[in-house]
This record gives structure tokens, sequence and C-alpha cells, in this order.
């Protein structure tokens, strides 16, 4: 339940048998887990203590005063977690709070620190929201997480996953890229460009990364092989594998050739993520197969995962994620609020696309409507037209075409118009 911004804090409930407060004993009964977010907390000189211990008399005096808490008899563990640096004594003020309201419960106190810790110590909550990774300084943590060797060997994806980390949303996409990579060893990313198949591989690699792996940027088959050493825990990242908006035979080629006897290598130490076109991959394995080299290949359908569908949600959060990064105007933000549900059912939606438009866009509206160069009727239309506009890399990868290949897109316009 959100108790709301005055309270900064949110509560849940358990009745049932928890690995908790100690991960090695079960133990059974009603648990009340309450959140108390401290603003400023961690900030040097934060007098943080006294507004904590006011949350918790509060929360105490509703408790007391009220009839609606019938579990307060039976309560068997009261949880309070906080963002704030409790010391020892607070934790006590804390527990001796509750001795009258719940008697007959353990009271038990985390503090910021042990949420840090608890992020530090359990992957699998920063492989399920990887966005987490936003809120610390990742410089800092991968130095007391990794060692200089990996760190070395993995500077690339790194660099480029923090540029990704404060706005990357865990899509189905990111959570189907990592089952098929832990059953397969090999994933294929697929998509269209901006459909966001470079982040989800950036944010994978820096996952492994946290986990004491090496992430390492390959343009082609070669460089797998030669880095490759049997115990070290290596994932290698080939973007665009087979070419970036068509299929460039010469790198297919070396696909082709060395692919096979790269998947042999590849194990529970080594694996691979590759972002490109389905039908590239189809149309390698058919060389493949012609020649007698698919047969240690997993079929297609086993190993790409389209990152092309996003749900309402997924769009949503993108949008969102986007905008705070930019620490937008309030303005700005209102025309974000107004417009969310017309930005999120556009046709052309993609998250490279949003992070144009909150970047670069957005900001010249704003500046247009407040200067009062448009008014409030024609917001619609411009953001939409600046969502619809094409990017540089669609651009780019439109003046790349064939003469032949442009009029055919060119005939689909004449005839979506007529």
């Amino acid at each position: 339940s959100w108790v709301g911004r005055g309270d900064w804090g949110i509560d849940a409930y358990f009745e049932g048998t928890l690995n908790y407060p100690d991960k090695k004993i079960q133990n059974e009964g009603l648990f009340i887990f309450q959140i108390k977010f401290v603003e400023n907390a961690n900030s040097s000189g934060a007098r943080f203590e006294q507004i904590l211990l006011k949350a918790v008399r509060s929360e105490n005096n509703k408790i007391k005063r009220s009839h609606k808490y019938p579990w307060k008899q039976k309560l068997d563990h009261y949880v309070l977690i906080t963002n704030a640096p409790i010391s020892p004594a607070t934790r006590d003020k804390i527990k001796n709070s509750f001795i009258d309201t719940t008697p007959n419960a353990q009271v038990h106190c985390h503090g910021g620190k042990d949420v840090c810790d608890w992020l530090d110590n359990n992957p699998q909550i920063r492989r399920s929201f990887p966005q987490l990774l936003s809120l610390r300084e990742l410089d800092t943590i991968l130095s007391e997480i990794v060692n200089c060797h990996i760190l070395t060997r993995s500077w690339s994806a790194i660099g480029q996953a923090k540029e990704v980390v404060p706005v990357f949303v865990p899509t189905e996409a990111y959570k189907k890229s990592w089952e098929t990579l832990k059953n397969h060893k090999f994933v294929m990313i697929d998509g269209p460009p901006e459909v966001g198949k470079t982040a989800i591989a950036l944010i994978i690699a820096l996952e492994h990364v946290f986990d004491k792996w090496e992430a390492i940027y390959c343009t082609g088959p070669k460089d797998i092989l030669d880095i490759y050493k049997l115990k070290d825990k290596q994932l290698f990242i080939a973007d665009d594998a087979f070419g970036r908006t068509q299929y460039d035979p010469s790198r297919g080629k070396l696909w082709e050739r060395d692919l096979p006897h790269l998947l042999r290598r590849l194990d529970n130490k080594h694996r691979l993520i590759l972002t490109s076109r389905k039908h590239i991959l189809d149309r390698a394995y058919k060389d493949m197969d012609l020649q007698d080299k698919a047969k240690d290949f997993p079929k297609p359908g086993e190993v790409v995962v389209d990152a092309t569908e996003l749900s309402v949600k997924e769009k949503a959060l993108i949008l969102y994620r986007h905008a705070k990064a930019e620490n937008l105007f309030d303005s700005a933000k209102e025309i974000v609020k107004r417009y969310a549900k017309s930005i999120i059912d556009n046709q052309n939606f993609t998250p490279e696309c949003i992070r144009r438009f909150v970047k670069e866009e957005l900001p010249e509206i704003n500046k247009q409507l407040s200067e009062g160069h448009i008014n409030k009727r024609m917001l619609a239309s411009k953001i939409s037209n600046a969502i619809n506009n094409p990017t540089d890399r669609m651009i780019k990868a439109y003046d790349s075409l064939p003469l032949s290949h442009k009029w055919l897109l060119a005939s689909f316009l004449a005839i979506d118009i007529f």
C-alpha cells in the first residue's frame, strides 16, 4: 500500500513462512514491512534522526489509537527499512517505541547501508531491476566488487552501459534475453534500428561484469577466438553482427566460417550475444546448412528474441525515465503529462525516438510555447511531428540503400497516401 508523498513510505504485509531475518532459518507468522524514506538523509551533516523517529512515533500512535489494526496482537515481525544510516542508539529507540504497541513482535531495523549490501550481495535483484544501478555511482561499486583486470578488459562495454543505465527499462525482451542466454549460452536480439537491442545487450553485459565476468565487444568471430580464455568467465558482444541495416556479405562469410567452431566453445564460462535482424540470421544459417556447418547451431527460433514488441506499461516507463533523466522544467513536465497517452500510442514509438524527442525536441517546443510562438492548440501537432520525424540513423540507413530500394519504399508511401 502506498501511503503518499507526505509520509514518504510504503507498507507491505505478509503472512506465511519467510527466511527472515536469517536466510538459513525459516520463520512463520505475520510480517509487516514498512519503508520510511528520509530526504537528503545521506547528505553531509544531515540531521535525519529526529525526522525518522518522529515518523516512527506517528506510526505508533496510529496503531495505538485505531481499531483497524487487528493484527497488532498477533504480529510476529515488524520490519522498518530506511535509506537513513541508522546508528545502534537509533535502532534501540525505534525498538523501544514499539514495545507497548506490539508486545509480541520482534522489531527489526535496516538502514541505508543494509540496503546497499543487499543489492551488492544479491545479483538477482539487480538483474530484475537494473534501474537500481542508476542510484549509486557505478565506478565506485564496480571498483569495490570487480578486480582491475576485468574492468580493463570490459571498459568499452562498461562505458556505453553507463549512459544507458539511467533510462533503461527491463522489458519483456530483456527478461527473455537473459533466459535464452542462460539456457543456450547464446542469444540473438532481433529488431530494426532504434528499438533497444544494443541497450539490452549492454545492461546484460554490465550485470555480467558485476558477477566478475569479462564483457568484451567484438567486431567479428576472429576477435572472439583470439581473446578466448578457457579458465576465464567471458561474455562476448557482437553488435549488428551481420551488418547494420542490411546483410553485409563480407561479414556474413566470416561468421559462416567461424560460428560453428565458436558455438562449440560456449559453455558455463563463455557466452555470446549477437544483435542483428532475424532474416539476416536465417540467411547465415541457410548458407551454413548448405555447407553442412549448421548441425551444432541452435535453431533460430530457440535463440532469437524479438525486441520490437513493447507493452503500454513498458512504453510509459521508457517515456518517464527519459523525462526524469533530463531534469525538465516544470512546464515541459506538464507537456509530457498532458500528452503522455498520445506519445505512447504513436506508431513510431521507439526508445531511441523518445530519447531524441525528450532531449532535443521537447525543450524547443516548450521554449516556443513559453515565448508565444505556438499556442496550446498547436502542441499536439508539434509533438506528433517531432516523434514521426526520422532520426539521423534512419536518414543514413535510407541514404545507403540502392536506388531501386528507395523507389520501392516511395511506391509504398504513394499507395498509403492514395
